[in-house]
């Protein structure tokens, strides 16, 4: 997606209460005049701002993606069922009884209209909601002949970005920010109800995952030490990998079921979008296997970190009563 010929359309604020704690929601019924300062501010942060394959989602909903109500009143929107004040109120409305916590805090919503975002050679309209529940403090200076003054002012800095969405006309992909979801989780999972489109960090860390599951599930160290070296040879040479390929190797040493119920789980935790399959680039999938592969479990609770020019070859207990004697076995990488 091109967002250089963006423009701001139009822009309304409403102001969101937490209604668990009985605080209102206010609504506007007309939007601000936009000038090309204020235009350009808001283009460079709130839309440039969110554009991120890091940030890419997608709306979701137990059984039909109809009935996500952000999905529903934004198709009504660009189907020009609503008008854009109309959308405004019911996607602040929604965020209202979206509350499920006292602890959210109250903030201003701004929903803006953009214009010529331009996606596969088209231009397409969007449609950002951006919640701000902070107010920076800024420093402005003023002078009155010789007399200077320093004054304090608050205000909202579209450069940080507490939460926002950007959803694109006829587009799956949401791109979304929750910067204060270590306080609450709503913005993501009850007003948007998204899940995320793993990206290249993403996809690595799940997949590195998933190989030390399988590994851990393998007894014999001999046979943990193969199954490293078969997934390394795999990304030697290449820059991307299948997880369905790293998948086939670990099925030679485990049962698929460990490697099924491991990816449900981590794809649960994430809030990830699910798929059976994904491309993993290779460089930061072996710059976080290194690290895994050089720790290895020798048995009987006990592991090895082994340096980098060595190899594990083999490893033999002796217990005797309380003394326990440890042989292990390294190979030269260089032979």
């Amino acid at each position: 997606m091109e967002i250089g010929e963006s423009v701001v359309r139009t822009v309304i604020l409403h102001q969101v209460g937490n209604r668990l704690r009985e605080e209102p929601l206010l609504l506007a019924d007309q939007c601000f005049g936009i000038t090309e300062s204020i235009s350009n501010v808001i283009l460079s942060g709130y839309l440039q701002g969110i554009v991120s394959s890091k940030n890419q989602y997608m709306l979701s909903h137990e059984s039909d993606i109809a009935l996500n109500e952000v999905a529903h009143h934004v198709s009504g929107f660009f189907s020009k069922k609503d008008s854009f004040v109309e959308l405004s109120k019911k996607l602040a409305s929604h965020l209202y009884a979206s509350a499920h916590h006292p602890n959210i805090a109250s903030g201003d919503l701004f929903v803006i209209l953009f214009e010529q975002l331009k996606v596969d050679e088209t231009y397409k309209s969007a449609i950002g909601i951006y919640k701000s529940e902070s107010k920076q403090q800024y420093l402005s200076a003023r002078t009155d002949g010789k007399t200077q003054q320093l004054e304090i002012s608050s205000g909202i800095n579209p450069d940080l970005i507490d939460k926002g969405v950007l959803i694109v006309e006829d587009s799956e992909t949401i791109y979304a920010i929750d910067r204060l979801s270590s306080r609450t989780k709503y913005w993501i999972d009850d007003f948007l109800k998204a899940k995320q489109i793993p990206n290249e960090t993403t996809k690595s860390t799940i997949a590195v995952g998933l190989i030390e599951k399988v590994r851990e599930n393998i007894e014999s160290p001999i046979a943990q030490r193969e199954f490293c070296q078969e997934v390394v040879e795999l990304c030697s040479g290449k820059e991307e990998v299948v997880s369905n390929d790293i998948k086939d190797i670990s099925e030679k040493y485990v049962s698929s079921d460990i490697w099924d119920a491991e990816l449900d789980r981590i794809v649960e935790r994430k809030g990830l979008v699910n798929s059976d399959e994904i491309s993993i680039s290779t460089k930061p999938l072996q710059a976080k296997l290194k690290k895994v592969f050089n720790r290895v479990n020798l048995g009987h609770d006990v592991s090895l970190i082994i340096p980098d020019n060595l190899l594990f070859n083999d490893v033999d207990f002796k217990i005797d009563g309380k003394t326990i004697k440890i042989n292990v076995i390294l190979e030269n990488k260089d032979g």
